[in-house]
């Protein structure tokens, strides 16, 4: 028996229950938006089936299990693990922000997710505090290879996915292609939204390309403090010159290891958050 536990700008998602495996898993309903029938509509579809599927063999505990793909009757389901969690906007907008430690932490596991999923080739495209979820012990990516199922710019022949503007790289929003430099970018930005309680530029559902709004630098920090190193580094317009896993992984571990966090996780808030969760 399945029921709905959310919805986002791709689909549904249903709890449910494997019989077979007798295991609880999210099943979410995906709707590719593609544009018309054709030949060159059947190869988009089978390249971002293939892209899917490389995602669904992606084994890290900072990225959420994908068990299976199914496609019927023109319907495509992506089965996943079922995490009781809180997305990092539900969690920021709870507390307003995250002290400095805590964001570190969440962006050191956030990396070892993504250099995972880079080295095998795998990107996320759509990096934003919606598909990081928060459980008890872990931080999770949620939505590999979902940008791709949904219909993707750099896929052919396919209408945008549904991103959140103010969390996509500068160059995706001048139409550049999805790369690892800005999936930095987005977590980067989600960092500081995690930090600062506010996203690094103005939120707008369609900004415009060459405007401040739509890929302009940072704005000012309040909050940040040693972190700030790092978010600049990460949210540099030019991809040339954003910093990579390597040096963002060093800088946080040096800020965990300068306010004495271990990488043993810190229990994150997951369905209750007590108003003194974080003092």
């Amino acid at each position: 028996m399945a029921s709905p536990i959310g919805q986002d700008g791709v689909g549904t998602v249903w709890r449910a229950h494997d019989s077979l495996l007798r295991r609880n898993v999210a099943i979410k309903e995906i709707q590719p938006r593609f544009g018309e029938d054709g030949a060159d509509m059947r190869e988009a579809r089978r390249r971002a089936l293939r892209e899917a599927r490389s995602a669904g063999r992606l084994n890290h505990p900072a990225v959420i299990s994908v068990h299976d793909l199914i496609e019927e009757d023109g319907r495509l389901w992506i089965v996943m693990e079922l995490l009781e969690a809180l997305t990092l906007k539900e969690t920021v907008r709870h507390l307003g922000h995250l002290p400095i430690h805590w964001v570190a932490w969440i962006g050191f596991q956030l990396l070892g997710g993504l250099r995972h999923a880079h080295g095998a080739g795998v990107l996320h495209r759509d990096i934003n505090p919606r598909n990081i979820l928060l459980t008890g012990d872990r931080v999770v990516l949620a939505d590999f290879g979902i940008a791709a199922l949904h219909g993707d710019p750099d896929t052919l022949a396919t209408v945008p996915v549904v991103h959140v503007p103010t969390f996509v790289a500068p160059e995706r929003l001048r139409g550049g292609p999805p790369t690892p430099a800005g999936d930095l970018w987005s977590l980067g930005a989600s960092l500081y939204f995690a930090v600062e309680g506010r996203p690094p530029r103005p939120l707008s559902r369609t900004p415009a390309p060459r405007e401040p709004g739509g890929g302009g630098h940072p704005g000012p920090v309040a909050r940040a403090g040693m972190l700030w190193p790092v978010l600049e580094g990460l949210l540099r317009r030019d991809p040339a010159a954003r910093i990579g896993m390597g040096q963002a992984g060093r800088m946080l571990s040096a800020i965990l290891h300068a306010e004495r966090v271990t990488l043993a996780p810190p229990r994150l808030p997951a369905a209750r958050l007590p108003p003194d969760a974080f003092t």
